[in-house]
């Protein structure tokens, strides 16, 4: 009989632990355990979606002293320098998380003066961006970016790796999905970090409406498969 959750909300927190390590994941995350130690300036990167906000929360959740720094798009690239700096004040390392592709303008005018802050005071600085060569504007910006040294992480791409996400996740729903329901989301939708977590989220909001039992034709019916 399938498990039944508790009705009750508890809060999540990610730690390093929940992170899955696999084989994307290796080298990124050797050479983060010795920036963290020895500082300098990291550009974290993937081609498509692979955990990397998930992986910097966690970091903050074990070490404190790590800054996790975002955009605030109402912001001037004057006011956002400003907060960026407020936040990052009492921490030894710095990390910013950034959305996708290309910036608007004035946040990347910001980022370029953060990068030169931290290099001024001689912070650590981790940044977390999914960008393409030729989507990095404006030059000045651009170039800084070219200068680092960029550190690829690969999105999971066996299932074996996917299930072993996507368990993870579902753990910090406190939710205990069992195997056969995440056979037939690897089996029908497409085998991607972001398609998979979106239906899992999906899927754990609606278990919550419905309290309903988790079964593969449920599972079928929420995600039209």
């Amino acid at each position: 009989m399938p498990q039944q959750r508790l009705l009750f909300t508890l809060p999540i927190t990610p730690g390093y632990h929940t992170w899955v390590h696999h084989q994307g994941t290796m080298t990124a995350c050797t050479r983060l355990a010795v920036w963290l130690n020895e500082g300098g300036t990291l550009w974290l990167k993937s081609d498509s979606p692979a955990g990397k906000s998930h992986l910097l929360r966690a970091l903050q959740e074990e070490y404190p002293q790590l800054a996790r720094l975002q955009v605030q798009a109402t912001l001037s690239a004057l006011e956002q320098v400003a907060a960026w700096l407020e936040t990052a004040e009492n921490h030894a390392v710095w990390s910013i998380d950034l959305p996708a592709q290309a910036l608007p303008t004035h946040t990347a005018i910001a980022l370029f003066h953060l990068i030169e802050r931290a290099k001024e005071k001689a912070h650590p600085l981790l940044i977390s961006w999914r960008c393409s060569d030729h989507e990095l504007a404006p030059p000045e910006l651009a170039s800084r970016m070219r200068m680092m040294e960029q550190v690829q992480i690969k999105a999971p791409e066996s299932d074996e790796d996917l299930h072993s996400v996507l368990k993870a996740v579902a753990h910090q729903l406190h939710w205990d999905v069992p195997d056969k329901l995440i056979k037939v989301m690897l089996s029908h939708l497409a085998r991607d970090l972001d398609s998979q977590i979106s239906a899992l989220r999906l899927l754990e909001a609606a278990s919550q409406t419905e309290r309903a039992r988790m079964t593969q034709a449920w599972v079928r019916e929420k995600l039209n498969i």
